[in-house]
């Protein structure tokens, strides 16, 4: 298994949407800064890169499904709702995507035993990815980006 693993270039590997990405590249900004401020999304957008447009739009998604709160004004923006360690990255995914993998109906009565094979292969690949998924909180994955010191400890002025 670790030598097929090796094979894979970067571009083989399991992707997420663009929707998906920068949503969650957005709120691991928004989880550095918790609980101390409000964000508004082209600081955000221009802080991670993204088209500020796509990410207001992401950003309200994700304030519908309970994970930011908003505020109005000159000091408004973005905040998470509640702290880094209570958010799954699962909830997040399927929040912003919808499910990563697809959830196969019934077998058919006569199946032959490679489609049975790929059919159990695919079972076992959808638990994985939502056993990981599910068991990541933000703040794990925070502390795992700052880990790899790919953080930049900047500071936002607003």
């Amino acid at each position: 298994m670790r030598r097929v693993l090796q094979h894979f270039t970067r571009s083989e590997r399991l992707r997420l949407s663009k929707q998906t990405e920068y949503g969650l590249r957005a709120v691991v900004q928004l989880a550095r800064l918790w609980p101390r401020t409000f964000v508004q999304s082209r600081d955000l957008a221009q802080q991670e890169g993204l088209p500020t447009k796509c990410l207001e739009a992401i950003l309200l998604t994700l304030r519908r499904g309970g994970f930011l709160e908003s505020k109005v004004g000159r000091e408004g923006g973005y905040r998470l709702s509640r702290p880094p360690k209570e958010i799954q990255i699962g909830q997040l995914v399927r929040q912003l995507e919808g499910r990563l993998t697809a959830k196969e109906g019934r077998l058919p009565a006569e199946i032959s035993p490679g489609e049975l094979a790929v059919h159990l292969l695919n079972e076992k690949l959808t638990e994985a990815t939502d056993e990981v998924l599910d068991s990541l909180t933000l703040e794990k994955l925070l502390e795992r980006v700052s880990k790899s010191g790919n953080l930049q400890q900047e500071m936002y002025y607003i």
